[in-house]
Order: structure tokens, then C-alpha cells, then sequence
């Protein structure tokens, strides 16, 4: 019997895309260069700040000095992590499904606790959360599973009662290392849908409500 759901954060609990967009094109735009499209940026923000920056060298038809502008645009972020950003649709009738049935639920990011801590109290859902472990609490992130077993060590929680919710295969590929159910979020910062089959997740959902089917 599953009795806790962990979530990863970007994509799967919370769009962030919005906000980590504009932050993105205010530093392109002070150095005189293409901004990008928060629509497609959205599908390159797993792979964190060096994939966001490479993107924009990609936008831009050029190599653009990756160190100086990923330190600008976190810095921009940090600011302005939580203008935009909101609960993925759905999301938030599933976290009180959960709460109703008894089960605990956290986050677990690679997103460090900087930004995470001032999302979670934008969103007030501080005082829910049962876990909480951002990318900076671990000495490998995922697809190392170090994050996902530190959740259990807070949690007091054996693997096969852990449920795990992301929108990236390295979310399946740490969960399945650490040996919790996983499941792949279909709506989440995902371009091509079709890959997520060759992800081997427990279960793949499209839409946070499907949870119900999988938990009852």
C-alpha cells in the first residue's frame, strides 16, 4: 500500500516556465540578444540552467558566454522566482485527494532550496508538505537516486510505500534506482510524448487526477 506521493517540482507540480522565461529574456535583452519563446523554452528547463542558456545560444545561432549570462539570469530569477508561477491544472485537487486519503506528500527537486523555498511559499503550501529535498541537499542529483532515498530517510518510509511523480526520464531512472513506484507525468515540460514509453515508468498519467486510479 503506497502511503506517500512525492513530486518532482518544474513541470510536474508547478509551471515554473513563465517565470524562469521572463528572467531569461531580460538578461538576453540587456546584452543585445535574441530573446526566446517561454512556449518552447518550457521543454529545455529540466535540464536546468545550462540547458535553458544553451537553448538561447541555439535561439541565437551562436555560442553566447554561457558562465556570465547563467550567473545574471539566476541571479534575474532569484528576484523573481514567483510572479508567475502556479500549480500545474489539476494539481491542486489531487493534493486534497491525498490529504483525504490519508497519504503524505513532498517534493523532491534538483532545483536548488534558494529558489524552491520562495516558490513553496508563494504556492503556501509549506505546512503540507510532508518531505522537501532540493538539488543542494544531496551530493549527486538525479538520476542519482541520493535525493529520493534522502526523502525516505526524512519520510521514515520504505521504497515500495513511495510513489514518485516527474516529467523527465531521469525522474523515472532515480526513482527506479531507489526502488519506489514511478510515474511519468505526461503533462508536464514534455515536447514529444512518444518517448515517454521507452522511460519503463510503472505508469505514465495525463493529468494530475489520473492519480486516483493508481493509488485506489
Amino acid at each position: 500500500m503506497n502511503k506517500s506521493v512525492l513530486f518532482d517540482l518544474d513541470g510536474t507540480l508547478a509551471d515554473t516556465s513563465v517565470d524562469m522565461c521572463n528572467a531569461l529574456n531580460i538578461i538576453l535583452k540587456k546584452r543585445g540578444l535574441k530573446t526566446v519563446e517561454c512556449e518552447d523554452l518550457k521543454y529545455h528547463i529540466s535540464r536546468g540552467a545550462v540547458g535553458i542558456i544553451k537553448y538561447a545560444s541555439e535561439v541565437n545561432g551562436r555560442s553566447i558566454d554561457s558562465s556570465m549570462i547563467r550567473s545574471d539570469f539566476l541571479e534575474e530569477y532569484s528576484r523573481n522566482c514567483f510572479v508567475e508561477t502556479r500549480l500545474v491544472h489539476g494539481m491542486s485537487d489531487l493534493l486534497v485527494l491525498l490529504e483525504k486519503n490519508g497519504f503524505r506528500w513532498g517534493i523532491v527537486t534538483n532545483k536548488h532550496s534558494k529558489y524552491v523555498n520562495k516558490i513553496v511559499n508563494g504556492l503556501n503550501i509549506g505546512d503540507r508538505l510532508s518531505c522537501l529535498v532540493t538539488g543542494n541537499m544531496v551530493n549527486e542529483p538525479k538520476p542519482a537516486p541520493d535525493s529520493l532515498i534522502h526523502a525516505m530517510c526524512l519520510l521514515k518510509e520504505e521504497p515500495k510505500n513511495i510513489i514518485y511523480v516527474g516529467d523527465d526520464e531521469r525522474d523515472i531512472i532515480a526513482g527506479k534506482a531507489a526502488g519506489v513506484h514511478t510515474i511519468a507525468a505526461d503533462f508536464g515540460f514534455i515536447k514529444d510524448s512518444s518517448i515517454i514509453n521507452t522511460w519503463n515508468a510503472d505508469n505514465i498519467i495525463t493529468q494530475p487526477t489520473e492519480l486516483e486510479n493508481i493509488i485506489n
